[in-house]
């Protein structure tokens, strides 16, 4: 088992203002970040960006809000460097994205189905909008659509919230 402690904020949050929500996965185009941080500081409102990692399941939330997790598959050796590692990569490239960004922001670690997570947090947060990445571009984007669907579309269809999908940069 694995456990994610909150993380804190980069900047100071606006108590009771507006929250944007974005999806961020490893690798993504920096132009999600990016717009969604364009669209926080337009609406004078804070940067939550959530990983909902799909491979891991949840297990409890302990008292201080540490997230305890395990793999899914379950021949999956949890080495415990392995998972932080890649939560502390995706932080890290989540904070060169908004390097220089005036707009407060946190990242959230979640597991589980990407929809339902980031309606999960934008409630939570209070959130006056979702934004997400569109697919990805080629085979690998039009493979993982086909077997699970559109984020954006699940988002649009199963919650209040407005969701603004942002094109990925295509080479």
């Amino acid at each position: 088992m694995t456990r994610s402690a909150p993380h804190a904020w980069h900047g100071v949050p606006t108590p009771g203002g507006p929250t944007v929500v974005v999806g961020v996965i490893p690798g993504q185009s920096p132009a999600v970040v990016h717009r969604a941080a364009d669209l926080a500081r337009a609406m004078g409102a804070d940067l939550v960006c959530v990983w909902s990692d799909a491979a891991r399941t949840f297990v409890a939330r302990e008292p201080d809000g540490t997230l305890v997790t395990t793999p899914l598959d379950p021949d999956h050796v949890d080495e415990r460097e392995d998972e932080v590692a890649a939560e502390t990569s995706l932080v890290a490239e989540v904070g060169r994205n908004l390097e220089g960004s005036d707009v407060p922001w946190r990242f959230v670690y979640t597991v589980g189905e990407a929809s339902r997570e980031l309606a999960h947090v934008g409630r939570q947060a209070g959130a006056s909008m979702i934004v997400v990445g569109s697919r990805r571009p080629g085979l690998g984007g039009w493979m993982n659509h086909l077997i699970g669907g559109s984020t954006a579309g699940h988002l649009a269809h199963t919650q209040p919230l407005p969701v603004t999908i942002v094109p990925q940069d295509h080479p």
